[in-house]
């Protein structure tokens, strides 16, 4: 922890600086660096100025510094980057919106779950799990259909953190499931759903 506000300060300035930077890299990581630092008042540069970089990665490092910061203000922002051409920009905002943790992200993650690529559909549905609302339930109801067994393990961890006794018949039949790693999942999820319950 910085004691000095002075070298705060020195600090702060050299990574506003490195966010000009030709090298997309040093731009990804000054906005990685800000959002370390958990400073609420470096939010509207990471907004203005790395959101809208040309560099996937340093709007993927914005995106994963706002989600830090846990400002629901920057929702609205987030919501727009979800339309991002990149999958892992798209990825980045589904974890982002679960980590902000506000009930405001559940339509973005709602449309973010049913996103072509499934690295996107998994983070928003982990997103989803972990902000806990029950108006996720029939979207990740509908994910647990789904081929890929990953997205099916995702779906049940998810439907686990909501705590909801109504999903143990549904949890238990996915004990059925011929994926191994979705039945574990489906085993550790009803524990979830038990220890809500003694709770």
């Amino acid at each position: 922890m910085i004691q000095d506000p002075a070298n705060y300060q020195m600090i702060l300035d050299t990574f506003c600086t490195a966010l000009e930077d030709a090298s997309p890299v040093i731009r990804a990581k000054a906005a990685e660096a800000l959002g370390k630092m958990g400073d609420m008042a470096m939010e509207p540069l990471l907004i203005i100025k790395s959101l809208k970089d040309t560099a996937p990665e340093v709007r993927r490092s914005a995106i994963q510094a706002i989600g830090k910061l846990k400002n629901e203000a920057s929702i609205p922002h987030l919501l727009v980057a979800g339309k991002d051409a990149d999958n892992f920009v798209r990825q980045s905002v589904a974890e982002a919106l679960g980590e902000i943790g506000s009930e405001v992200a559940i339509p973005a993650l709602l449309k973010l779950i049913e996103d072509v690529n499934c690295d996107v559909r998994k983070s928003a549905a982990y997103a989803l799990g972990k902000i806990g609302s029950d108006l996720a339930i029939p979207a990740l109801l509908k994910l647990l259909e789904h081929p890929e067994p990953e997205i099916r393990q995702v779906s049940a961890i998810a439907l686990g953190k909501l705590g909801n006794e109504a999903l143990i018949p549904v949890l238990i039949r996915l004990l059925e499931d011929s994926n191994a790693q979705v039945r574990e999942s489906a085993v550790d999820a009803l524990g979830n759903v038990a220890q809500y319950r003694v709770a």
